[in-house]
């Protein structure tokens, strides 16, 4: 692994907990030891439907201009369904359904991500990133400053992991077309840094950095998972 901007590779654990989801459906909580704390226990709950937002401004595309970093992540409760088998699950699961948007000083969308965390996932997101709550870790979406951190910055071209594969989904999954992935890999292999915005995805695991294209004026992400 090449790249990395103040990332620290923390040993994974699995989570003791289990959701405890409530009889009605409206309602989504969840109760759990902490992974790092004995004294700690995470309990939250959220109508379904309920929707936990952040925004923050970072420096993206290097025009002097920052850009305006969106998170909306909304509770949802469904079944879950295996993508290789199609078979679904025998009870519902509680998810932060999550869309992430970047949007210039002009309101042009620069960068869009979506993803689901699982409630059983998030409080090793919470105790890595430094959040105390799943309000506070959204609310501070793209600056936090725990263990791993999050945010704008800029890395040599030569240190980045630039994955085709990345490019080629995040391109598909923005509704990019016509770009050809092989021709973004060699334009920012041929620069000497790149602007970026990293942050984590569905799982602690689940690293995700994008990076500004010039020619695109856009970004796409460059690396999903380590």
């Amino acid at each position: 692994m090449k790249l990395i901007v103040g990332l620290s590779i923390g040993v994974t654990a699995a989570i003791a907990a289990q959701a405890a989801q409530q009889p009605e459906r409206g309602r989504c909580e969840y109760r759990g030891a902490s992974e790092s704390s004995e004294d700690r226990v995470w309990h939250w709950a959220y109508p379904v439907g309920a929707r936990l937002t952040g925004s923050t401004r970072v420096g993206l595309d290097g025009d002097g201009r920052p850009e305006q970093v969106t998170v909306v992540a909304e509770i949802q409760r469904d079944y879950a369904v295996n993508p290789a088998t199609r078979q679904r699950s025998g009870r519902t699961y509680c998810w932060f359904r999550t869309r992430l948007r970047i949007r210039t000083s002009a309101q042009r969308l620069l960068y869009a991500d979506e993803w689901s965390t699982k409630y059983e996932d998030m409080p090793t997101l919470l105790e890595t990133q430094g959040a105390s709550s799943p309000e506070d870790y959204f609310a501070r979406f793209g600056h936090h400053t725990g263990y791993f951190t999050s945010g704008a910055d800029t890395v040599s071209a030569g240190d980045a992991e630039i994955r085709q594969e990345a490019i080629e989904w995040s391109c598909a999954a923005q509704g990019l077309k016509g770009v050809e992935s092989a021709a973004i890999v060699r334009e920012l292999s041929g620069l000497k840094t790149l602007r970026v915005f990293m942050y984590r995805g569905e799982w602690r695991e689940d690293v995700r950095i994008a990076a500004y294209i010039p020619s695109l004026r856009r970004a796409v992400a460059i690396q999903i998972g380590y």
